[in-house]
């Protein structure tokens, strides 16, 4: 692993920080200059580090008031992470995320290739059902390393407070700061077209995401189902 640069030091000290509980999410980071003394950088090193966590999505600037922590709440899961609307995007929607089921298993030769482990190590599996206006429109099939979540349980998942990254976060200490992910085009296996209220065999967009911390050390490795006949993924780029 490659070591890191002072501003990247930075980030990952007040992703620490926030993880530990002393930045709250919602709330302000102190002024630069506290922050540069503190860290015992220069202004302008603090700036950069600030600066990329701002386009990463963990902080947030708001003119004239400063900088904030971004919470994982869920309009930010589906909005910042997944990408899910209906196809007129200007009807009112109420998100709910059901859990169908929760195992341990050990990790087949992709999930361990996904998520930096050994093949055949004990994993996570989680089934999750995203609803939208009261129907299911994505599954998602998440596979997690055992190791850094050493204490999940399907109680604390079930009964979680917030989004899933947001458990990752103040529980496990498991912060989220951005995804990578390929799309395709597929056709939903009987079990999902079920979930999905479609036929089998219908056409459907599969998402593979990894989900990756400060260091591009892999978290989370989801594999989603969308049934895009009312709903589309999108993505923006901002430059």
């Amino acid at each position: 692993m490659r070591s890191l640069n002072a501003y990247e030091e930075v980030k990952l000290k007040i992703t620490e920080d926030v993880v530990r509980g002393r930045f709250l999410m919602g709330k302000a980071l102190p002024a630069e200059k506290v922050l540069s003394k503190e860290f015992q950088v220069s202004v302008g090193t603090l700036r950069k580090a600030v600066d990329e966590l701002v386009a990463e999505g963990v902080v947030i600037r708001r003119q004239g008031i400063g900088t904030f922590i971004v919470e994982h709440n869920l309009k930010r899961l589906l909005y910042y992470f997944f990408h899910v609307v209906r196809h007129d995007a200007k009807k009112k929607f109420h998100p709910q995320v059901v859990l169908e089921t929760f195992d341990s298993g050990y990790a087949s030769a992709e999930e361990a290739s996904k998520l930096a482990i050994k093949d055949g190590s004990p994993v996570w599996r989680i089934v999750n059902l995203l609803q939208l206006d009261g129907r299911c429109v994505m599954v998602d099939q998440i596979t997690l390393d055992k190791k850094r979540f050493k204490k999940l349980s399907k109680e604390e998942f079930i009964h979680r407070e917030g989004s899933i990254y947001q458990l990752y976060q103040m529980q496990h200490g498991q912060v989220v700061i951005r995804t990578s992910e390929r799309l395709r085009a597929s056709h939903a296996s009987k079990r999902f077209a079920d979930f999905l209220g479609v036929k089998p065999e219908s056409a459907v967009l599969i998402i593979r995401r990894i989900a990756l911390n400060i260091k591009d050390e892999p978290i989370e490795w989801r594999v989603s189902t969308l049934n895009t006949k009312q709903h589309e993924y999108f993505s923006e780029l901002v430059v």
